[in-house]
């Protein structure tokens, strides 16, 4: 049981629809690979502006809401019987449900229906509002999600090179599966060395950490988010640096609009800074 920690769970968020399934089932297998116990969110509210008359149309939408948690947690038993799992029943917007306690979640996975959609706070999708302001990795993955066959890290020499890389070295040693690593810059011009240098600097620490996984290492000119989608599959995992503590930047928004495979977004403030 190394790295059993019951303080820190992966976190599943779960509305009872299809990409919410896919996000239980990666989160499912998940816990199982970090010993990590799973906890399943779901959260319920009133969609209209004024309460109802009667206070027993509101008990019927929070039994509804338990029903839903009541799935989740069958599904999560029938694919995992002897994994610790938890449920928390939570009163507001999905977004808020999972990020008040993210400082001390391992990971929160939550699903997206579709493209990512951005926007001020209250107009993007739960996806998008998680990834930018959680204080943990966060794996944004869609209805059809498979597990994935390889792991892609981003890089650009930016202050979060290192969390991403760390966690994609994880990522890659939990499935068994091989590492791609780019080094995206527009501006190497004709001279690859220099950047090469970096990006070989770079994963070093980690490859002598995780002396299994296979990685691979790859220069790309264009744009990082160009780089990323253009290597991506439908079976890979998409690991990208954010360098501000909150927030999404270009790269991450565009990978998350357009990605067909799960995106995990690593944010600066992760502990990951060292090996």
């Amino acid at each position: 049981m190394e790295g059993y920690d019951p303080r820190r769970p992966v976190v599943a968020g779960y509305d009872g629809s299809a990409a919410g399934e896919a996000a239980l089932r990666w989160a499912v297998q998940d816990a199982r690979l970090r010993y990590a116990p799973l906890v399943i969110c779901h959260a319920w509210q009133w969609p209209f502006a004024m309460p109802p008359s009667d206070i027993s149309v509101m008990d019927a939408a929070q039994r509804l809401a338990a029903q839903v948690l009541r799935r989740g947690m069958w599904i999560a038993r029938s694919l995992a019987p002897r994994l610790e799992i938890r449920t928390r029943l939570e009163l507001g917007s999905a977004a808020g449900a999972l990020l008040v306690e993210t400082s001390s979640d391992e990971l929160v996975v939550v699903g997206t229906h579709g493209p990512v959609a951005f926007g001020r706070l209250g107009g993007a999708t739960t996806a998008a509002q998680v990834a930018a302001h959680a204080h943990c990795p966060v794996v944004v993955v869609g209805p059809a999600a498979a597990p994935p066959l390889r792991v892609i890290v981003g890089t650009d020499g930016s202050a979060a090179d290192g969390q991403a890389i760390g966690c994609a070295f994880e990522e890659a040693a939990l499935r068994r599966c091989a590492l791609y690593a780019v080094r995206a810059s527009v501006d190497m011009g004709g001279e690859t060395r220099p950047a090469a240098l970096r990006l070989q600097r770079a994963v070093a620490p980690w490859c002598v950490k995780y002396p299994d996984v296979q990685v691979v290492t790859a220069l790309d000119s264009r744009p990082p988010h160009e780089a990323m989608l253009s290597v991506a599959g439908d079976s890979d995992l998409i690991v990208l640096g954010e360098p501000a503590p909150s927030g999404l930047g270009t790269t991450a928004r565009t990978v998350l609009l357009h990605a067909t495979c799960p995106v995990e977004v690593v944010h600066r403030a992760h502990p990951w800074t060292s090996t």
